[in-house]
């Protein structure tokens, strides 16, 4: 196996970036979000993507994440949705358009600030919305003894061989804080009122494929959701994006000034 970047580079491009049009030409923003124990290398695709387009892309890096593991332990739920809106108010007043968007984490949390924040639209990719129930028994249980989950030697490889920075193991402190958010974000949803965009992989291992399915249902602005029929969780780096991004484009072509 012949890997494009090493770990050190990787560790590099997992940290946020800003993608800008020439000339700074470009009058629609938008803010791109990862998800959990990964970094800024799973949605740097998609914004050379949106590039290619002539859009402004800022890639975020949510706290704890791009360094160690253990680094998620005693992080909040409060301080991700920070990060995004930090970067949303130092840039926003600069553009007539701003979009959000995210994979898995980066999705849930674009959709809860699309509750509160004056946006054009948002974009979810294989969004997180709700555990299981085990999941929320077990975490809640154990969630103060800090222990981490390792992930399987296939998956780790299928990082690295798809030039993801990603952890090889899961926080449960943190999977705790997500379950927390998720249920702030359940309540928000009849609150977004901007356009929305739910793509989901019908093959996605990480959370159900019906996944998208609920959170379409349960949103009460206008709303489009695209099925994709093979595809990882992790979908932007998958050989299957293209109808992702192509879609993508299209749903902010039609909303832009």
């Amino acid at each position: 196996m012949v890997l494009q970047h090493s770990k050190e580079e990787l560790r590099n491009l997992a940290q946020p970036f800003f993608y800008k049009s020439p000339n700074n030409s470009s009058k629609t923003l938008i803010i791109l979000t990862h998800g959990f124990t990964a970094s800024a290398t799973e949605i740097r695709p998609l914004a050379e993507f949106l590039k290619s387009k002539k859009y402004d892309t800022y890639g975020i890096l949510l706290a704890g994440h791009g360094t160690t593991s253990t680094d998620l332990d005693t992080v909040h739920w409060k301080e991700w949705l920070n990060d995004i809106n930090k970067i949303f108010e130092e840039y926003a007043p600069k553009y007539n358009n701003v979009f959000l968007g995210g994979v898995s984490l980066g999705g849930g949390l674009s959709l809860y600030l699309a509750s509160k924040l004056e946006i054009d639209g948002v974009f979810t990719i294989n969004a997180l919305y709700k555990f299981s129930k085990m999941d929320v028994f077990l975490s809640t249980l154990v969630h103060w003894f800090k222990l981490h989950k390792p992930k399987t030697d296939e998956r780790n490889n299928w990082y690295l061989e798809n030039n993801l920075f990603s952890y090889p193991d899961d926080s449960v402190a943190a999977a705790y804080q997500i379950i927390k958010f998720l249920r702030k974000l359940r309540r928000k949803m009849k609150k977004i009122k901007t356009p929305t965009l739910i793509i989901q992989s019908q093959t996605d291992k990480t959370i159900s494929p019906e996944t998208g399915e609920l959170i379409y249902n349960n949103l009460k602005t206008k709303k489009e959701i695209l099925r994709i029929p093979k595809g990882d969780h992790i979908l932007t780096v998958d050989p299957n994006r293209k109808r992702a991004f192509e879609k993508i484009g299209e749903f902010i072509e039609k909303l832009v000034e």
